[in-house]
């Protein structure tokens, strides 16, 4: 049943404005973005949902620390960078609604156009977290916690040059 839950949610899973909600919340949850500790810059938050949301590049992430990427595996990175450029404003909407619903708090960053984030745990709807119906998620979560560390306080460049340009993917400055 648990999976017929989260089929629902991925009807098409590049549009899909639920997923996106979900993910959103998941990974402020799995990285400890609750209370005092804020996720800085939410620009990163696409990219770590596009690893949080696919297992193969989450294990491809891992690997790479010990093993150089064969071409196929860099096309693929590459693949979840221009996704997460392509999430940018719907995740920024989402971020906004969430805020309205009392579910996160939005604070101005050290520059006036950062926005960073925190999870109102207490505010979510009981149930809402479900280990159960996102066990994937939460274990590719895990492993990218274990692979960027401090990716909730790191800048945007650092991020991406963590997840990107150290493996050899060529990207655009955003």
């Amino acid at each position: 049943m648990n999976e017929a839950i989260k089929k629902s949610l991925m009807f098409v899973s590049s549009d899909d404005f639920y997923l996106l909600t979900y993910s959103i919340i998941i990974v402020l949850d799995c990285l400890n973005c609750t209370k005092s500790r804020e996720f800085k810059d939410y620009r990163k938050l696409p990219f770590i949902i596009e690893i949080v949301n696919n297992k193969k590049l989450a294990i491809i992430l891992e690997a790479s620390k010990t093993e150089p990427l064969h071409k196929k595996d860099k096309d693929f990175i590459f693949q979840s960078y221009s996704n997460g450029l392509a999430k940018r404003s719907e995740t920024l909407k989402i971020l906004f609604t969430l805020e309205k619903k009392g579910y996160i708090s939005l604070t101005q960053g050290n520059i006036e156009t950062l926005v960073n984030i925190t999870l109102n745990k207490e505010k979510l709807p009981d149930g809402f977290l479900s280990r159960d119906v996102f066990s994937g998620e939460y274990a590719n979560c895990e492993s990218f916690k274990r692979t960027i560390q401090r990716s909730t306080s790191i800048t945007l460049d650092t991020f991406l040059s963590k997840v990107y340009r150290d493996r050899g993917i060529k990207i655009w400055e955003i």
